[in-house]
């Protein structure tokens, strides 16, 4: 080793090190974990494979396999690793079904099972790579039905019977937000199944015709279910199909089609596939408003400059 020159060692140094990094084309998507960012109230965790509760605090992290409830009066916060956040409602439990994340590109494949009570939302917009792909990869199952969102507001609820999925309309966005509904009876079954494109500003009960919106059920009260045996522990069993459904077409060819329909409301992009084209709009849009923005903060700096030279040579 004396007599090797020191610049053998160190390309051989440099290999060995290339070869212990992550290669960037086999990234992949790994399981990741939902952190606990507000409690209020009662709320609990159940971990995967236990059967005691126990109380949930700011900060804990649930992973997939965990469940959480919250029981009257009380709600919680979880942030996803793509930044997505979700509000768990009084009288609800919620089960990470699937959570798993790629930061090298943000990918994401998001899938949680709502067994009882309301949950809200705010859900990240997927990466350009995932827009071009138009990958259906945020969903929220109930018993009932499956509500696909990439890049909006959604409500869920469920009593265990039957669902409700509502849009909150989003400020500032040219075309309107918009969830794919799933209903799940019949899957895995062969044959077609129907769905249901629910535009901002509308819900649908079980994946029916949308109707507009309640303001009322956009809230975190949630009375309705307080009583409801799911909250009272016991396993959560998310119907089969649901990965399925979420993901058909790309991850799942041999899925059963789907059909959607779009009811009588706004026209505009009345596929289920143009959700990418829709995002890649607005985020120009978007672009283009803050454009817009600072030039018309130069033009108003420009003007405010000439008056006060104006007011200057006034006062020679």
């Amino acid at each position: 080793m004396i007599d090797t020159p020191r610049w053998v060692l160190a390309m051989a140094l440099g290999a060995l090190i290339a070869l212990a990094l992550p290669h960037p084309a086999g990234a992949q998507q790994v399981p990741g974990s939902a952190e606990l960012t507000r409690v209020v109230g009662r709320v609990e965790l159940l971990r995967k494979g236990q059967t005691q509760w126990g109380p949930a605090v700011v900060g804990a992290h649930l992973v997939e396999g965990d469940d959480i409830r919250a029981f009257s009066g009380a709600s919680a916060e979880l942030l996803l690793p793509d930044k997505s956040t979700v509000v768990l409602a009084e009288n609800s439990r919620l089960l990470m079904t699937k959570l798993e994340y790629d930061p090298q590109n943000q990918s994401r494949l998001v899938l949680l099972h709502l067994a009882v009570g309301k949950v809200r939302a705010v859900i990240a917009q997927a990466s350009v790579t995932l827009v071009r792909l138009r990958q259906s990869n945020f969903a929220i199952s109930t018993p009932t039905a499956v509500a696909a969102a990439r890049g909006t507001i959604v409500w869920v609820f469920t009593d265990g019977q039957s669902s409700l999925v509502a849009v909150e309309p989003e400020a500032g966005v040219l075309l309107p937000s918009r969830v794919d509904c799933i209903p799940l009876k019949g899957l895995p079954a062969g044959g077609p199944q129907g769905g249901q494109t629910i535009f901002a500003g509308s819900m649908a009960t079980d994946c029916a015709a949308p109707t507009p919106i309640q303001p009322q059920f956009l809230t975190l009260n949630n009375p309705a279910t307080a009583n409801a045996a799911a909250l009272a522990g016991g396993p959560v069993v998310v119907p089969p199909g649901v990965l399925q459904a979420v993901t058909a077409g790309l991850n799942a060819p041999t899925a059963p089609p789907l059909s959607f329909s779009t009811g009588n409301t706004p026209t505009q992009g009345t596929s289920p596939n143009s959700f990418g084209r829709d995002i890649g709009v607005n985020q120009t849009q978007s672009q283009n408003q803050q454009g817009n923005n600072h030039e018309k903060s130069d033009d108003e700096n420009e003007q405010g400059n000439n008056q006060n030279q104006q007011g200057n040579n006034n006062q020679q």
